[in-house]
């Protein structure tokens, strides 16, 4: 691969838990008008800290250059990047899915499969919990489709970089 050519990387940002620096953030980053594939939002592992992670599809110098300005930025405390291959990247999706009686059985054997969890279950519909890589999730949406979709929410992926010994 060369250095050119485009390929994901995630890249983690630790800011202030305040609106402000997610929206410096957001805003340098959409400013840059950079392909992203995911962005997720949530607290971090210390009080008063939230973890941003960004999936882009881009070469090594334009992250690079990105993670530099970010550092910049007011209330961004770090920020690193890694090529998604080189980190552990996780998606949760919670898909409903109609689940007719007669099929409930089938339904059931692909959710084992996939090690889903039903989450909540109606007369007519289940609520399947799913986490694993995007294409892991896009395998059980195509895996249940037969069964009839009614509604999917997906919470955009989260990464950290391998543990090293």
């Amino acid at each position: 691969m060369t250095e050119g050519s485009a390929v994901p990387h995630a890249v983690s940002v630790l800011l202030d838990e305040e609106l402000l620096a997610l929206n410096r953030t957001v805003g340098a980053l959409r400013r840059r008008n950079l392909p992203i594939e995911s962005i997720a939002v949530g607290p971090a592992g210390a009080p008063g800290l939230a973890r941003l992670t960004i999936i882009l599809n881009s070469d090594v110098a334009t992250v690079d250059t990105t993670v530099k300005k970010l550092h910049k930025l007011s209330g961004v405390r770090a920020a690193v990047t890694f090529p998604v291959d080189e980190g552990v990247t996780r998606e949760l999706a919670l898909v409903k899915v109609r689940a007719q009686h007669e099929r409930y059985a089938a339904l059931l054997d692909v959710i084992e499969l996939f090690n889903a969890d039903v989450v909540d279950e109606g007369a007519d519909a289940v609520i399947v919990q799913v986490t694993g890589s995007g294409s892991f999730i896009l395998a059980f949406i195509r895996a249940v489709e037969g069964f009839g979709i009614l509604d999917v929410a997906r919470s955009g992926s989260v990464a950290l970089a391998r543990a090293t010994d």
